[in-house]
């Protein structure tokens, strides 16, 4: 399988027109010049030509403030040209030749790797929880954690604005009104903390995203913008844990290390570039203090090591890229191959901007560890829309599996890649589909002994209203209850 999906993104990648005209022959060499200095280039086959015209050409044209092609922008793009620069960055004749170069090589469709049957993994068996009150919609979650010190399971719905928590057993325990938009909940000591994105976890310009504290509700950091996860670790090696905001942002985003002194956290930026998605905190370099993994996922899509020289000071390593349309929505590690250093897993499926169709490249991939830090693409796994891909010893074997869920599957003839299952046999996966398309549609995920029986159980949350990339659908789904517990069988 994984041959003829790589056979399939080799001949995405590589194909090249026979014929092309001198104005887009300039054009690619142009792209280079203009495109490349900000992110990774993107092959035109990468999108339809429909796609490059009335989409992601208008985009760029923004980015690079060509006044002609914002005249004539309609919306939802107008909206988007408060990211533009204060400047035309291009002329209007190398423009020109850099959008002939894209529309002339780029293919009329893309070609779909060939879809492989999915057997049921049923290890799991599924719990759904009614996240509904009198009064309220249909909820969209836009976080879930299992809280296995507690063993409950805490929600954010961004729709009825409401933080929910639940027993193990799903029984409803508490629920908190008038929230906004939440996106990460993380543990530090005894202490959790809340992060709220803003009002909407739509794109926009507003920076009132905030960090408060869940049993007292005060905010702890303001002003951040677009925060979408937040990790506590001690770095210094001195009292007391820092906190690493990872803020998606808008225009401006960026990876920070917060720091309390005086009763206040004190900002210091790694990283000012928008996309910060996920950090994680472990000794990578082996010199025994705590280093930083980031990935970022908006226009130069990258994942970044941070390397820690003390003293608060970090040097930035680039181990990954990716192409600035690739899509990266999340990352993880874990040793796959069991030779004792960590591997990466890495999904691609952002589906929700301006590229919405079906791309062969959306998927999870394994990238190992072949040393001093470098690494190479090991699997492929095609699953339409990808949105979080989480590692675990799900079957007690004792080697780490995976889980992948996709908030834009393939709807009308995969609807099965909502939510998969890769068994780990000795270093080679196995891809399969946990069947529970017909209870939600997952955006966020958790994993963690809920019931304290010894075995990795799964939360997720449903999140409805998102468009999909083949139109519109009528998915069977629609009155979900918005969360759900796999309960794990093994033990």
């Amino acid at each position: 399988m994984r041959t003829l999906l790589a056979l399939a993104l080799f001949t995405v990648f590589s194909y090249e027109f026979p014929s092309c005209s001198n104005k887009a022959a300039e054009g690619k060499e142009l792209a280079k010049t203009y495109c490349a200095s900000c992110h990774m280039l993107p092959d035109p086959a990468m999108l339809p030509k429909n796609v490059w015209q009335y989409s992601t050409l208008p985009y760029m044209g923004i980015m690079m403030g060509v006044d002609k092609e914002i005249g004539m922008l309609e919306k939802p793009l107008s909206d988007y040209t408060i990211l533009g620069p204060g400047s035309q960055m291009i002329p209007d004749e190398d423009w020109e030749k850099i959008k002939a170069y894209y529309l002339e090589e780029a293919p009329k469709t893309l070609e779909m790797p060939a879809y492989q049957p999915l057997a049921k993994q049923t290890i799991f068996e599924a719990e759904p929880i009614v996240a509904t009150l009198p009064g309220t919609t249909l909820p969209n979650m836009t976080a879930v954690k299992i809280d296995t010190r507690r063993k409950q399971i805490i929600a954010g719905d961004q729709s009825n604005r409401v933080i929910w928590k639940w027993d193990l057993a799903g029984k409803l325990l508490e629920t908190k009104t008038n929230q906004d938009a939440l996106t990460d909940i993380t543990a530090s000591g005894l202490e959790t903390f809340y992060t709220f994105i803003g009002t909407t976890t739509q794109a926009n310009p507003d920076v009132n995203g905030f960090v408060s504290n869940a049993t007292t509700g005060k905010k702890v950091i303001q002003g951040l913008n677009r925060p979408i996860s937040l990790v506590s670790a001690n770095l210094d090696g001195e009292p007391g844990d820092e906190l690493i905001s990872s803020e998606f942002g808008f225009k401006v985003g960026g990876m920070s290390v917060w720091k309390l002194k005086n009763g206040a956290y004190q900002k210091q930026v790694l990283n000012p570039q928008t996309g910060a998605t996920k950090s994680i905190v472990r000794d990578f370099t082996g010199d025994g203090k705590p280093d930083i993994l980031a990935l970022f996922a908006q226009g130069d899509e990258r994942i970044l090591l941070y390397e820690n020289q003390g003293g608060m000071k970090f040097k930035e390593k680039q181990l990954l890229r990716f192409p600035s349309i690739f899509g990266s929505s999340s990352f993880d590690i874990a040793d796959i191959d069991g030779d004792k250093d960590f591997d990466i897993v890495y999904s691609a499926g952002d589906n929700a901007d301006f590229t919405t169709v079906l791309k062969p490249y959306h998927g999870v991939y394994v990238f190992e560890n072949t040393g001093e830090l470098k690494f190479k693409q090991k699997a492929f796994f095609s699953q339409n829309g990808a949105t979080k891909v989480m590692p675990a010893d799900f079957d007690g074997d004792g080697d780490p599996d995976l889980i992948s869920i996709a908030l834009f599957p393939d709807v009308a003839a995969r609807p099965g890649e909502g939510a998969m299952y890769f068994e780990n046999k000795k270093g080679t996966f196995v891809p399969m589909t946990l069947p529970i398309e017909h209870l939600g549609r997952w955006s966020v995920m958790d994993i963690g002994d809920l019931d304290g029986d010894g075995d990795l159980d799964v939360a997720l949350g449903s999140h409805a209203v998102a468009k999909f990339p083949q139109g519109g659908f009528d998915p069977q789904w629609k009155q979900a209850k918005g969360l759900l517990i796999l309960r794990n069988k093994t033990k």
